[in-house]
């Protein structure tokens, strides 16, 4: 499926949750056999859910659920936990691809490879030139853990989906100049305020707290003081980075490496050669026709001594190589087309092709300038890569050989896991009662080892692999939850007693102030003194500002920015106090910072509505699909699938 001239250049915005990625190419549409529309057969291609004219398959969802195990975001043993949100999203994809369908949006390959070429060339094309098949299946899986094929649907479903279909059902959506100076007086204007605030805090010393209060208190917030369950537990731990340090490798081994082991050290034979295309996509009979005898002229022209680089330059439709005579660089196998390979392949250096070489793209002229024969690095020059690929090798050899024998020790010596440590020579971790809300602080929180540790029935052998490390664990003792006693909680009940009674008492004093202050015509400083209060007056501050340090504007409500005229506010609830405020002058921003700001603002506004028309229009297209049956899902093979990863992991 990879060939040199489907791939060249791809640049492609990601937009995956917060991940925006930007590569760089130039696509050129010659010697590309159709990679945007894979196919699969046999067993990858068990349909899952039918989805209108597309399908999620088991092929589908495995490639989805593997990128989730390539960046280390889902262990193995979560996956099937995983995997219904992941069918989901796909069948998501597939309504709005067929949407699009619909809608003549899907790019034929010449457009695709228009919208290529239309980008940046810099990173898979330095100095004009394609970087080769090798180099542009490493940057892939390099930077998206991803293979060639998932890669390009990805990119085809990012083109059709985030650009051409959002674009036509968003279109419509603009952002008005006065929304643009609504927002931006929302971000910029400032306000001056006059405020008070009680806090709890000072307040708790006037609590008054009895026996009857807390057992009353108690009882009414039983919940909140429930004991939860608390196990004990035993693990060996095999972490990732276990190695062995007494590794040591003979000479003869690493020739045995070497010799037997020749392919992953070749040169390969590889080709320089030019070519000159004239394009048949897209064109009718006619205008093939046309191309062929084209190409039939030209021939002749080279065949009786015109220079082949002037030629291309001239004639060619290889947009990527004309300006450069139609030099195509170095050529491996594997690189071309067939119908290009078998043809260049039979041809010795300096030689032309006898006749125009027929493709899916047109018809080439090709003539080979240099030729390698392939090669094998010699030993001396990557003996210290086969060194560390033993040692590697060895070192994984052995931690597996140790994982077998640990967990057949554990086997057999059950909660005595102490015993299974010591024959292979481990430590054992040995964990007092904890619950789920006070783990171990060495424990890794949210973890598939907390889960297992909860889950599993005690003192049977469990085995968890998180983060590459194995744990083979045993529950040793359980102690189950039950409802808290008074006495056990007694010190924490009080405090969260007094904690509610002091912010009634601080609610309380400060709809006080708020009622003296109006009945005194908005004098709050009076107000305030006579309740033994002070007040405080802000600088002029923004909505994302806070007062002396600790409470938000934003938090204050809209009135900080409409009642201007001194009409007491509140009280407004912020954190452990209550504030009552005036605002007392607004300062409107300046809006020549317009000129500055508002294509910022437009900008973010109008994504942001765009974002939300195109989430409204996915779900109501998803309501419509299964509204008329056009959703289908196989519910036996999801459930058959989700038990596989179960046992997989």
């Amino acid at each position: 499926m990879l060939k040199l001239f489907q791939n060249q250049g791809k640049t492609l915005r990601w937009i995956m949750g917060a991940l925006l990625f930007l590569i760089a190419g130039s696509m050129v549409i010659t010697l590309v056999p159709s990679v945007f529309s894979t196919q699969q057969s046999g067993a990858d291609a068990q349909v899952l859910v039918e989805v209108g004219d597309r399908a999620v398959t088991i092929a589908d969802l495995d490639a989805g659920i593997r990128q989730y195990v390539r960046r280390g975001d889902m262990p193995p043993e979560s996956l099937a936990f995983f995997a219904n949100n992941t069918v989901d999203n796909l069948i998501g994809k597939r309504v709005l691809m067929n949407e699009a369908d619909e809608l003549g949006l899907i790019p034929s390959e010449e457009e695709l490879a228009q919208w290529m070429r239309d980008q940046l060339p810099d990173l898979l094309f330095p100095d004009g030139k394609f970087v080769g098949a090798a180099a542009y299946r490493g940057f892939v899986q390099q930077q998206f853990q991803k293979t060639i094929p998932e890669f390009e649907a990805d990119l085809l479903e990012q083109i059709v989906i985030e650009t051409r279909l959002k674009r036509m059902v968003t279109d419509s959506v603009g952002v008005s100049d006065e929304e643009v100076k609504q927002i931006f007086h929302q971000r910029n204007d400032t306000v001056q305020l006059e405020w008070a605030a009680v806090d709890r805090g000072d307040l708790r010393s006037a609590v008054s707290v009895t026996d009857e209060k807390l057992a009353e208190y108690f009882e009414a917030n039983k919940l909140r003081y429930r004991k939860q369950e608390e196990r004990a537990c035993k693990l060996i731990e095999i972490g990732a980075d276990y190695a062995t340090d007494d590794i040591d490798l003979s000479e003869t081994e690493i020739e045995i490496y070497y010799a037997e082991n020749q392919y992953r050290f070749e040169n390969p034979e590889r080709y320089q050669a030019r070519h000159i295309l004239f394009s048949t996509m897209e064109k009718s009979e006619e205008e093939s026709e046309a191309a062929w005898k084209k190409a039939e002229e030209v021939l002749q022209q080279l065949r009786d001594g015109a220079d082949f680089a002037a030629l291309a330059a001239e004639h060619s439709q290889d947009p990527a190589n004309a300006d450069s005579g139609g030099d195509l660089g170095w050529i491996t196998q594997g690189m071309m087309v067939p119908e290009f390979e078998q043809a260049m392949f039979a041809l010795e250096v300096g030689e032309l092709s006898a006749e125009p070489v027929k493709t899916e793209f047109g018809y080439h002229l090709i003539r080979v300038e240099a030729k390698e024969a392939g090669t094998v690095k010699p030993l001396d020059e990557v003996r210290g890569r086969i060194r560390e690929d033993l040692i590697i090798e060895r070192s994984q050899s052995t931690r597996l050989d140790l994982m077998d024998n640990a967990l057949a020790a554990a086997q057999e010596h059950g909660v005595e896991l102490e015993k299974a440590a010591a024959a292979v020579n481990l430590p054992v971790r040995v964990l007092a009662p904890f619950s789920r809300a006070e783990l171990p602080d060495d424990l890794p929180k949210a973890s598939l080892l907390v889960s297992a540790i909860f889950e599993e029935t005690a003192e049977e052998i469990f085995t968890v692999t998180q983060d590459g490390t194995l744990y083979i664990g045993v529950v040793t003792a359980v102690t189950p939850a039950r409802d808290g006693a008074l006495e056990e909680f007694r010190s924490v009940v009080r405090e969260n007693y007094i904690d509610d009674e002091a912010s009634k008492l601080a609610r309380s004093k400060a709809e006080d102030l708020a009622k003296k202050a109006r009945e005194n015509g908005g004098n709050l400083a009076a107000a305030a003194r006579a309740l033994g209060l002070k007040t405080s007056k802000s600088d002029f501050v923004k909505r994302s500002d806070s007062i002396e340090g600790a409470v938000r504007v934003e938090t204050l409500g809209p009135e900080a920015f409409q009642k201007v005229d001194g009409a007491v506010v509140g009280p407004v609830g912020s954190g452990g106090s209550f504030v009552v405020y005036r605002p007392l002058e607004l300062s409107p921003a300046d809006e020549s910072a317009l000129e500055d700001e508002g294509e910022s603002i437009r900008q973010s506004e109008l994504d942001l509505k765009r974002d939300r028309m195109f989430a409204y229009f996915r779900a109501q297209k998803l309501k419509e699909y299964a509204d008329s049956g056009r959703i289908v899902r196989y519910e036996a093979r999801i459930q058959e699938y989700l038990r596989f990863l179960r046992s997989r992991g």
